[in-house]
């Protein structure tokens, strides 16, 4: 069963950008999420699965859903790929390298967002030249921060409940080329109505051609388990983290960041199957 076609055209479109390799495009809506209007795309949001270079802190309900692999990031980030994410988070502390952040892309061949220290992801942006980086920001002056190094790669706007439009503009000012918008945390709470607002604002000011309003949307929903305490079974913390993935994408998020196995494997088949309503 098809949604009905409505005759709804908007005069602008959200950017379109190559990740990865080459070989993934995100982004490019024409309408809001998995509506039938004139020119909509039939795209569903890519899911990126989360990896840690330690286990310090990391919850030990989820850590069990990998089967040893999570002790070593690269086999992990492979575990990903095996299940069907789009891409992988790579999460660094200080001790981590690039060589990690290339093995992680050799190895998989998917897209990475790479998050940590100011001065690995500036190394990372500078040395590595055969994919295109995601360069996830931890707060808005790692943003600004950052904007200056990122080159062809594409880097996050953290905007922190800050004005998206202004943070773009400055970014932009500083040198980024390439903008992606993390428009606040994803979890099960009563902030979760705000988050779903924003989205849905700033999609409709991009489909209606607010300046830098087009970009990507971005959106993590591990906080999803964070929510719950240590105690919190894997059955329930993925049932939570999915349902805040869909409803972000229904909102319009682009790129839906996960912790669960579970979890990710729902929301990309619920964004299977809304898109081709």
């Amino acid at each position: 069963m098809r949604l009905p076609k409505t005759s709804v055209t908007y005069p602008s479109e959200i950017e379109e950008l190559w990740i990865g390799k080459g070989d993934y495009v995100v982004g490019g809506a024409r309408s809001p999420p998995f509506l039938d209007l004139d020119n909509a795309r039939r795209r569903r949001p890519v899911i990126f699965g989360e990896v840690f270079d330690t286990l310090e802190g990391y919850p030990d309900s989820a850590a069990s859903m990998f089967s040893g692999r999570q002790t070593d990031p690269e086999e992990w980030a492979v575990m990903w790929k095996e299940l069907g994410a789009d891409g992988i988070c790579l999460r660094l502390t200080d001790e981590s390298t690039v060589e990690l952040v290339r093995n992680v892309t050799s190895r998989t061949r998917l897209p990475v967002m790479v998050s940590g220290d100011s001065q690995l992801l500036r190394e990372a942006a500078t040395e590595i030249k055969d994919s295109i980086l995601i360069i996830g920001c931890a707060d808005r002056d790692q943003s600004l921060e950052l904007s200056n190094c990122s080159g062809e790669h594409i880097i996050v706007a953290k905007c922190d409940g800050t004005s998206p439009q202004e943070l773009c503009k400055e970014m932009s000012a500083r040198g980024a080329k390439k903008i992606i918008v993390d428009l606040g945390k994803g979890l099960m709470s009563p902030v979760l109505r705000d988050l779903k607002s924003r989205i849905e604002s700033y999609r409709l000011d991009g489909l209606n051609g607010v300046a830098d309003s087009n970009h990507i949307i971005i959106c993590d929903v591990t906080p999803s388990w964070d929510a719950h305490g240590d105690d919190v079974t894997a059955r329930r913390a993925s049932m939570h983290e999915a349902t805040v993935a869909l409803a972000v994408m229904l909102s319009g998020a682009d790129i839906i960041v996960m912790k669960g196995p579970g979890a990710a494997d729902m929301a990309r088949v619920f964004g299977e199957e809304l898109a081709d309503l």
